[in-house]
């Protein structure tokens, strides 16, 4: 799978809590957004020619996992955190679409706005005809000392 040209990938995004451990919480995002039981491989930005969009990931559960995203995680009281993801879908699927990530102290509503201008600017600076700009993203609100993580993810295979 890992030498293999990927020809689908998965947009999701998730929130995880932990009342202790941070990585739990990560972990928890992971499984909220269907990506928990796979060994991820963090890459940049490019979503490669002519894949299709699936619901959830169709690779066996434990395999290597191409995922490009955005995370964070705070245990700090009352700081709203968000993550989001964007694909520039190009209009001939023979091309790359772009995909850009954002993670920070913000609301949802505005990662998502800030990811989806960067990869309209992405496709304009790679020459590339726009047919649209898809996108997730997930908010979350750290009350108390618990941990809680976001995270928002292309995955592709």
């Amino acid at each position: 799978m890992l030498g293999d040209y990927p020809n689908n990938y998965m947009i999701s995004s998730g929130i995880g809590k932990d009342q202790k451990y941070e990585l739990v919480a990560f972990d928890n995002a992971l499984g909220n957004a269907k990506l928990a039981n796979y060994n991820l491989l963090r890459v940049s930005s490019i979503l490669p020619s002519n894949c299709v969009k699936q619901d959830t990931v169709k690779v066996k559960e434990g395999s290597p996992l191409l995922v490009a995203y955005g995370t964070y995680t705070s245990n700090r009281p009352n700081v709203t955190i968000a993550s989001a993801v964007s694909i520039g879908i190009p209009k001939d699927k023979n091309f790359v679409g772009v995909i850009m990530e954002y993670s920070g102290e913000c609301c949802a509503e505005e990662a998502e706005r800030m990811v989806c201008e960067m990869a309209r600017r992405a496709m304009i600076n790679h020459k590339i005809e726009v047919e649209e700009i898809i996108s997730s993203s997930m908010e979350g609100f750290v009350e108390g000392g618990e941990f809680v993580s976001v995270i928002s993810a292309v995955a592709m295979w």
